[in-house]
């Protein structure tokens, strides 16, 4: 069977569409559709990108899956370092559609929070499909090899977890419960040790969430199942563990438990340079950023050298972030078409609307003004559009200031009508709002000054993950 035929196949597998439901959507017959996954009519190029886009996919990603798939039947052993770079890799792919499912997940009509029993399922179909397709694509290979593929999948949506957490916290929550329930299955007492992994990305979600004590009590569970059981096949991160257990004592203020654990796992994490990053973060939050600026700049050579993209994107992306804290706008400047680039590589849209606002501020902080309006417009209504309350604060904040700068306080009053909208949504917790208020009563009585404005915004930034900072008037 030729190869567009195989990615046809592939494609309409992971769309989870019957081929009358395929064929509808692309324009052609579901006899076509038939004969293509068969191998009796190979798809033109239009064709084939239709039968991807029903999958929310491209092309380029039915072959680099069917890549991964041929250099694992290829493979004669499950273990070693050939086999494991390459189960890395997949696991990577995995990330990615998972990352698209959810969205189509969440975005779903529901008078509930949280995904409903049936959305759970869908959920669960779909790795099933994950697990089949790729049962296909490899020689039988016993148990084991499907234990691994668990432990593959479990890993893959552990990460996902992290990656919501930052968007979307209700997704978080409910994929790394979907991670645990994935985990309980593993087989054997070495199953443990996924558990515990699992685990501690619940815990992870609940820090995010402020239940700090809920998320204590899961960590001490989580350790405890990591250290009772084994990872046969080489999976897990050894030292993930450390890194989430340096976020929550993060979120607890203890910040020098949090640095020496984050120095701890760079010396046996298989991505040290995540838990530089980590402890960079850290000591923003600290406030010291001249420390956290020298921290990455220091990690900077290890994660160019690695190559992974993500880990560049945040490098840089934060850097520049930390410049524009400083004042140091210029540097700022110099790395935007660096993160762009990568933010492009990428294709994360929450990237991509950071990046808008992290021109905007570049744009502000070198004077040019209507420019960095028109920025910072177009990310707070993205933000906006994707209920995060708190960048839309950041945002708008740093658009106050460009005005008052100019002294056009009657504009800011008129600006400062947004905040209600912002009061009125979650995500933005009480001390903050409390910041946020006073500026605004300031604002309606055009009293604002531009210096207000940025003592309020360098408070938001910290207070973002500090909930226990109190904004001193």
């Amino acid at each position: 069977m030729r190869r567009k035929n195989v990615q046809a196949r592939l494609l309409r597998a992971l769309s989870g569409k019957t081929q009358e439901q395929t064929a509808e959507e692309t324009g052609v017959t579901p006899a076509l559709i038939a004969q293509i996954e068969l191998g009796k009519n190979e798809p033109g190029d239009e064709t084939l990108a239709g039968i991807a886009a029903t999958a929310e996919l491209m092309v380029a990603d039915a072959d680099e899956i069917l890549r991964h798939a041929e250099t694992l039947q290829r493979s004669r052993r499950w273990q070693g370092p050939g086999a494991e770079a390459v189960l890395h890799e997949l696991a990577e792919r995995l990330r990615s559609h998972l990352s698209r499912t959810w969205r189509r997940l969440s975005s779903l009509d529901s008078a509930e929070p949280l995904p409903t029993p049936e959305d759970r399922r869908w959920a669960r179909e779909l790795r099933e499909r994950l697990e089949s397709l790729f049962a296909e694509s490899r020689p039988a290979a016993g148990q084991d090899a499907e234990e691994l593929q668990r432990w593959l999948l479990c890993e893959a949506v552990c990460e996902q977890s992290v990656r919501e957490a930052s968007r979307d916290l209700d997704s978080a929550a409910a994929l790394a419960r979907l991670a645990r329930e994935m985990a309980e299955r593993a087989r054997g007492p070495e199953g443990a040790r996924l558990q515990g992994y699992a685990a501690a990305h619940e815990a992870n979600a609940l820090r995010v969430v402020g239940e700090l004590q809920a998320a204590e009590a899961v960590l001490q569970e989580a350790k405890r199942l990591w250290d009772s059981g084994s990872d046969p096949y080489g999976v897990l991160d050894p030292g993930r563990l450390l890194d989430l257990e340096g976020t929550l004592r993060r979120a607890q203020r203890r910040f020098e438990e949090a640095l020496s654990l984050f120095d701890d796992a760079a010396i046996v994490s298989r991505f040290p340079e995540r838990a530089m990053l980590l402890k960079g973060l850290t000591l923003e939050v600290m406030g010291e950023y001249e420390r956290a600026i020298e921290t990455l700049l220091q990690d900077a050579p290890k994660i160019d050298r690695q190559g992974e993209p993500r880990l560049k994107n945040v490098l840089y992306f934060n850097l520049a972030v930390l410049f524009c804290h400083v004042g140091r706008h210029a540097e700022a400047a110099e790395l935007v078409p660096r993160v762009r680039a990568l933010a492009l590589e990428l294709g994360d849209e929450f990237d991509l609307i950071r990046l808008i606002w992290l021109e905007g501020r570049v744009a502000a902080g070198q004077g040019r003004a209507e420019e960095a309006r028109r920025l910072l417009v177009q990310a707070r209504q993205e933000f906006a559009a994707r209920g995060m309350a708190y960048d839309v604060a950041l945002a708008l904040l740093e658009e106050a200031v460009t005005l008052l700068e100019e002294g056009r306080a009657a504009e800011v009053k008129g600006l400062a009508g947004e905040l209600t909208k912002v009061f009125a949504e979650k995500g933005v917790h009480r001390e903050a709002l409390a910041a946020l208020r006073l500026f605004y009563k300031a604002a309606r009585r055009q009293e604002a000054t531009a210096e207000l404005g940025r003592r309020v915004l360098r408070f938001l930034f910290r207070a973002r993950h500090d909930e226990s900072l109190r904004f001193k008037p």
